[in-house]
């Protein structure tokens, strides 16, 4: 890879820092190491700047959490692609105080996407009414709200809504909103967070259908060779999972509590003073919606091997109960969305007719999703930096099996195949000029079905169960 000398390299420029009394700080000598986070379960950007300060710079500014932070990186074989906040700069919002020996001062700075603090001093009284998507561009964009300039990726949904904001934060509303969101594909599992790309307002099952953004290994192929100066295969070391945990995952006893399995979901129509049920199953439901892998390959992480009096996990109903009430007047058509959704399912024959603000037919699948991306086969690694991926990004993984009896080519198929990035950190070294990042991983299916023991498979020694 020409222009390149290891993998993880990185070139950073414009690093400067905008105070609040006209001074404008050229920082790009002065920083230790700059980090930036994602999440696909947070409103905004977040980072830290460490700053060696060896000329009374800060203190002579000086720095209140007042100020605006702006810098670019890029990848050098990635042509036209770039980190970059020189245009969109974040806001410094606290600064820690580290004194060093020797005159030498050290700060750590906090900053984060200025919608994040327009956010928490805006509140929204307000009606609005048409689809939820057209809402929430209009809420990201409103001068008079979050303001922002980015690049939005709003998923279309369906329906029209009605909506009177009650002295909410824009991202507060924002946040129901994707609880009532029904996309065109069918799918009411919506979430809304901002990347390196922009701020995103999108369904899982989008995020799935997205191309691999890169294939990584758990392996020690291309590693670096100091002797030599160099990298003996920068493609191979842009691979490699440098290092990998396997996060804690499969709590039975908590996806049991939150619903994940099976539950029962009650309406309480006060208008019509009537109610309704509905109940949610895990392995009847399981291809209702995308999942990680995108449809390639995809089993229950679980299976139906009886945990209880011949019962499997799902069939425990009463497990979560969820309690919504409604006053809606079914014949009328002002207070209800009145669009029903085919949805062809994954790989099962059958349709499921949804209204945008159904909840009794979605609160379940909503939460048991939730819980499967927080519960589900999580895997934590570290890489070598790569502008291209982020959260929201899909990436390949492979786990080579251990053990004597096995070549390197053989993989785990249970814990390999595509994951999905919930969390990313970017973390950009000035000393060792090295651009790392830590990956929070998940996914919801395995590659391989379970086998099944049938009724026997849970007797213990001495009985059943």
């Amino acid at each position: 890879m020409q222009g390149i000398q290891h993998a993880g390299e990185y070139d950073l420029s414009d690093l400067k820092l905008f105070t609040g009394s006209g001074e404008v700080l050229n920082l790009d000598i002065n920083y230790l190491s700059l980090d930036i986070y994602e999440n696909i379960f947070s409103n905004g950007l977040t980072g830290t700047l460490l700053i060696s300060d060896t000329n009374n710079l800060i203190m002579n500014a000086p720095i209140t959490g007042q100020e605006f932070l702006s810098f670019k990186i890029k990848t050098p074989t990635i042509e036209n692609l770039a980190i970059d906040f020189t245009k969109h700069v974040m806001a410094v919002y606290k600064i820690d105080y580290r004194k060093a020996s020797r005159g030498n001062e050290i700060f750590q700075l906090h900053f984060c996407s200025p919608e994040l603090l327009r956010n928490s001093r805006t509140r929204i009284s307000k009606a609005y009414e048409g689809n939820i998507s057209d809402i929430v561009g209009k809420i990201l964009k409103d001068d008079k709200s979050v303001n922002t300039k980015k690049e939005l990726f709003i998923e279309d949904t369906l329906g029209i809504k009605k909506i009177v904001s009650p002295n909410k934060n824009p991202y507060a509303l924002i946040r129901d909103l994707t609880t009532d969101a029904i996309g065109t594909n069918g799918s009411p599992h919506f979430v809304f967070f901002e990347n390196i790309d922009g701020i995103h307002f999108r369904t899982l099952d989008s995020l799935y259908a997205q191309g691999s953004s890169g294939e990584f290994i758990a392996s020690d192929k291309g590693n670096i060779d100091f002797q030599k100066g160099g990298v003996t295969n920068i493609e191979e070391d842009l691979k490699r999972v440098l290092d990998y945990e396997m996060a804690s995952n499969n709590d039975t006893k908590r996806n049991i509590k939150s619903g994940m399995f099976a539950s029962t979901t009650i309406q309480h129509n006060i208008y019509q003073k009537n109610f309704d049920v509905q109940q949610y199953d895990y392995f009847e439901q399981f291809y209702d919606y995308a999942r990680v892998s995108g449809g390639e390959s995809d089993f229950p992480i679980y299976n139906k091997a009886p945990v209880d009096f011949a019962n499997n996990l799902s069939d425990f109903k009463d497990a979560k109960i969820y309690m919504h009430s409604t006053s809606k007047d079914t014949n009328d058509l002002d207070t209800q969305h009145y669009v029903d959704i085919p949805v062809t399912v994954n790989r099962v024959e059958k349709q499921t007719n949804y209204t945008p603000n159904d909840i009794i037919k979605t609160i379940a699948s909503r939460s048991a999703k939730t819980t499967e991306l927080d519960n589900g086969v999580k895997i934590n690694m570290e890489i070598n930096g790569n502008i291209t991926i982020k959260a929201g990004s899909i990436i390949d993984f492979k786990l080579p099996i251990a053990g004597q009896n096995h070549t390197g080519d053989d993989f785990d198929v249970y814990h390999s195949g595509k994951f999905l990035i919930t969390k990313a950190r970017h973390t950009f070294d000035r000393i060792s000029k090295r651009h790392t990042m830590y990956l929070s991983t998940v996914k919801d299916s395995f590659n391989k079905e379970l086998p099944d023991g049938g009724s026997e498979a849970q007797q213990p020694v001495g009985g059943k169960l």
